[in-house]
């Protein structure tokens, strides 16, 4: 992985301050939608750049109109794969919870009149959904927390794929989510929301920080995908020539030749 010093000055090279100010301008906008499509677009391109070696951020070029569909395909495209690996995991958590739910009070209702006025029972019975319980609650932490860890890497191979089933490939997700060069890179993504909580709080003190503070989250992105970049390319250096265009094991969301 890139040093410290070569990761955070990473948004700043190139065309620095144009880049900064229309990403602050995409950041303030992005309650309208467009703009955080064009956002998270942009961020899809930065991985994509750091996977093939490039040491300065792409150019955000956002005056023609086929600047900005390219960007906005490509943002939906990332967001759905995001959305797929948060949304449709919880979904079927909350419908096995309310069907555990809905046998446990049915078998409850069904149990009460055996059970009438024996207290071992009642708290036998009690303890034993506690522990059920306790275990369906840790499964389901554990299934989220292993989603995240890699929703990472499923936005890195759509990154170069531009095909977001590629995102879903197992033979492309394993080598990179079992590397040690991936694990400390989550593991600096946890930091760096902290650092902009500091970094925001320090900018409202000053009037001239409050002018710089939407470009503050655009940073953010910037540093999260150039290391998640930069991890992924130390921990599967030739993975450009293993990665599948998409797999038939996995559904299509979007397909597109780069």
């Amino acid at each position: 992985m890139q040093s410290a010093t070569a990761i955070l000055s990473y948004p700043i090279r190139g065309a620095g301050l144009e880049r900064m100010l229309t990403g602050s301008v995409l950041v303030l906008g992005s309650p309208l939608i467009l703009p955080a499509l064009v956002f998270a677009g942009y961020c899809i391109r930065v991985l994509d750049s750091t996977l093939a070696g490039d040491d300065e951020p792409p150019a955000l070029e956002v005056r023609e109109r086929r600047e900005w569909q390219t960007l906005t395909r490509v943002g939906v495209g990332g967001t759905a794969v995001a959305a797929t690996y948060l949304l449709v995991p919880l979904g079927v958590g909350a419908a096995i919870a309310a069907g555990v739910a809905a046998v446990g009070y049915a078998g409850l209702v069904a149990l009460a009149p055996l059970v009438g006025g024996n207290d071992v029972l009642i708290w036998g019975l009690s303890l034993l959904a506690a522990l059920f319980a306790a275990l369906l609650a840790l499964a389901l932490i554990a299934s989220s927390l292993a989603i995240y860890y890699v929703l990472p890497a499923a936005l890195a191979v759509y990154a170069h794929t531009e095909t977001a089933r590629a995102a879903f490939d197992r033979s492309a997700l394993w080598p990179i989510v079992s590397s040690l060069e991936y694990a400390v890179a989550v593991g600096v993504l946890q930091i760096i929301p902290l650092v902009v909580a500091v970094v925001a709080v320090a900018a409202l003190v000053s009037v001239v920080g409050i002018v710089a503070l939407p470009a503050i989250p655009f940073v953010a992105a910037l540093v999260s995908c150039r290391v998640v970049g930069a991890a992924v390319t130390a921990s599967s250096p030739t993975m450009r020539g293993k990665l599948n265009r998409g797999s038939d094991n996995w559904p299509l969301f979007f397909e597109s030749s780069k």
